[in-house]
């Protein structure tokens, strides 16, 4: 696996652990992270650590699922994930294309492209509060 394949795949490791802190180190100061579906994306680490604050009190067991994940030439990433949360006891299993761009060693933009349909049949408030 090259550098920032690698680089991702920690990213999402550390989402295991919940580790807030080591998630946003891995995100340039300016870094744009977007799930396309929900508005707004979230810039910078103050913002991608609220979100990542709220999004792990809203979840309970999560688990990433990476089933490829290819770098291309100008170091950007793309997997096809299939992310399984737990929104207050309702499970969704969620595939996921994700596109993460780099500036150096870290990610300054990350999308996550899926159905918004899927969250909704939860029945669960999704919307991330600002």
């Amino acid at each position: 696996m090259s550098d920032n394949a690698n680089r991702v795949s920690a990213m999402l490791a550390s989402w295991q652990r919940r580790d807030v802190a080591t998630i946003v180190e891995f995100f340039t100061e300016d870094a744009i992270y977007t799930n396309v579906p929900i508005d707004p994306p979230n810039v910078g680490h103050q913002q991608i650590g609220e979100f990542l604050t709220w999004f792990f009190g809203a979840v309970g067991d999560l688990e990433f699922t990476v089933l490829r994940q290819i770098e291309g030439p100008d170091g950007t990433v793309m997997n096809e994930r299939i992310d399984r949360l737990d929104f207050a006891g309702k499970v969704v299993e969620l595939p996921i294309m994700g596109v993460f761009e780099f500036r150096g060693d870290r990610i300054c933009a990350w999308r996550d492209y899926f159905d918004m349909a899927l969250l909704d049949a939860l029945g669960t408030d999704v919307s991330v509060p600002r």
